[in-house]
């Protein structure tokens, strides 16, 4: 692997902790980064209590912008609140209209209604197709793949051991119990990642 996609884990975590950051974390940076999001702005983050939107929300705290969410089941409000969403729902319809500087679906939500005219939408939900054309509101739209990248996983360290951002792992287990962590991750509802020690 090439040394510039390569970074010091964070030592404020566990290396369990820390092998859970790099694809959701990468995924969440870079696409914050595409959306140019800045402190004072508004930001709506769909999937919020989803690995990648997790991130995604504590990421943007971080870089001084006011975040709201949606989250698809009611268990979720207080989680995605806990990671520092101001407003949470779970209904589409109940966002408001045009209040957003940028939009992060993280799922395929599609809440174009939700941001503004000359504002920023960017998807990670590369199964649910490509965002609808908002070019005649002047919105930027782009799916968003993640790459390595080496600076942005020291970013990420940086952000985790100034506690700005924590690793959220749902479970641990051992190689001999992967069928296990298999059927763990299939049932859904998870509040963090699963984690395979090896």
């Amino acid at each position: 692997m090439p040394v510039g996609s390569l970074a010091v884990a964070p030592s404020a975590v566990s290396l369990v902790e820390a092998a859970t950051l790099p694809l959701p974390g990468l995924t969440a940076l870079q696409t914050l980064d595409w959306l140019n999001v800045r402190a004072g702005e508004r930001l709506l983050v769909a999937g919020a209590a989803g690995a990648v939107g997790g991130l995604a929300v504590q990421l943007a705290r971080a870089r001084g912008a006011r975040v709201d969410a949606l989250v698809s089941r009611p268990a979720q409000v207080e989680a995605a609140k806990e990671l520092g969403a101001e407003r949470v729902t779970t209904d589409p319809a109940a966002l408001p209209v045009g209040a957003y500087d940028a939009v992060f679906d993280t799922f395929g939500a599609f809440a174009v209604a939700a941001v503004a005219d000359g504002g920023r939408y960017a998807s990670v939900a590369t199964q649910a197709g490509p965002v609808p054309d908002l070019s005649h509101r002047s919105v930027r739209t782009t799916v968003n793949q993640v790459r390595e990248d080496g600076p942005g996983l020291a970013e990420l360290t940086k952000a985790v051991d100034a506690g700005q951002v924590r690793a959220r792992i749902e479970a641990q287990y051992g190689l001999r119990d992967v069928r296990a962590a298999h059927e763990h991750f299939r049932r859904g509802r998870l509040s963090g990642k699963i984690a395979l020690v090896l």
